[in-house]
């Protein structure tokens, strides 16, 4: 069998790449645009449900409300609460499960707070009982929030 050589003007050859890179471009465009921007009022609210957040459905709904407004003080404020909850509530946290259940997403919120803010002691606890305490039927989470923890302790270069 020989190759097929197809010859495409330099023109179209230039002008079809380009082309395909606008659409792209486009694409990623109106994906932002409708993505869910955090105006004054959202953080506002967002900071004020931080001290709220005392159980797994009271994160969800930060998350679910207030999603769009996770960063700088407010990603802090999130991540110690999701600390807090995991630390001193872990035998809630087949409720997490629940609602992970139902909203995927939950998983990932809770997961990107066990950050390098958190107070080493914490991530400490949070590794032992993931590691040793984990509840049945949440063995893939508890891998997940021990490698989250794991990435913590990274030196940054």
């Amino acid at each position: 069998m020989g190759t097929v050589m197809v010859r495409l003007p330099i023109r179209g050859a230039v002008f079809r790449p380009i082309a395909c890179l606008v659409t792209v471009l486009g694409f990623l465009s109106m994906s932002l645009a409708y993505g869910k921007a955090c105006t004054e009022h959202d953080a506002v609210g967002a900071d004020a449900m931080v001290d709220k957040i005392t159980t797994w459905n009271a994160a969800n709904v930060a998350f679910t409300k207030y999603g769009q407004c996770d960063d700088g003080d407010i990603a802090e404020g999130y991540s110690e609460a999701i600390a807090r909850l995991l630390v001193d509530r872990w035998n809630t946290l087949p409720r997490l499960g629940q609602l992970i259940k139902r909203n995927p997403s939950l998983k990932g919120f809770v997961l990107r707070h066990i950050d390098s803010t958190l107070d080493t002691a914490d991530l400490d606890k949070i590794k032992g009982l993931s590691t040793s305490s984990c509840p049945s039927g949440m063995e893939t989470f508890c891998k997940a929030l021990t490698h989250a923890v794991l990435q913590t302790e990274r030196p940054t270069k």
